[in-house]
């Protein structure tokens, strides 16, 4: 029997980003600030945030341009959209191969330059800027005719970007958890 895989529609997209952001940003608030900007050898909790930020702001960038643009520039998808789970696969073994965080990715925060509360605004600024974008200029029926360029995995179409900033948040936010739990 042939399993049909399914999409997720544009409206579940939206409301699964706004749902792990909102965890994000609610395990953020309760930490201690000292704890917020600890690290001891990986990227901390301050550093997560803005890593995502600083991903979910070129994802922006990307569904910003105008449709033509990105067919002119990246050409018309020559896959069909991957479904989530096979999605997030195919990064987790990029990731096993080596694959980091590209330097416009890294995290460069200063100390004492941002609050917690700061760097958690500017999060959530840019992540409402992504979703409105997605929310208000997306048509289901175009998320799947885009491509873009993405670091680690190639042209992927605009609905494999909006896959990808999901679980790439539920990736960063378990490293969150971890260093929240590490702290108490």
């Amino acid at each position: 029997m042939t399993v049909k895989n399914y999409h997720l529609d544009k409206y579940h997209i939206i409301s699964s980003t706004e749902s792990i952001v909102e965890e994000i940003v609610r395990s953020c608030h309760s930490m201690k600030d000292e704890y917020f900007f600890k690290s001891n050898g990986h990227w901390s909790v301050a550093e997560n945030l803005e890593h995502l930020r600083l991903s979910f702001y070129r994802s922006w960038q990307g569904l910003f341009l105008p449709k033509f643009i990105l067919n002119w520039k990246f050409g018309k998808p020559t896959h069909d959209s991957l479904p989530y789970e096979e999605l997030q696969e195919v990064y987790r073994e990029k990731l096993s191969q080596g694959a980091k965080a590209g330097k416009r990715f890294i995290p460069k925060i200063k100390t004492g330059s941002n609050s917690k509360d700061e760097l958690i605004e500017q999060f959530r600024h840019t992540t409402t800027r992504y979703l409105n974008e997605i929310r208000y200029y997306w048509e289901d029926e175009h998320i799947d005719r885009f491509q873009l360029p993405h670091p680690v995995l190639g042209l992927i179409t605009a609905r494999e970007l909006m896959y990808f900033n999901i679980f790439h948040c539920w990736h960063h936010f378990s490293t969150i958890r971890r260093r929240k739990e590490d702290t108490f």
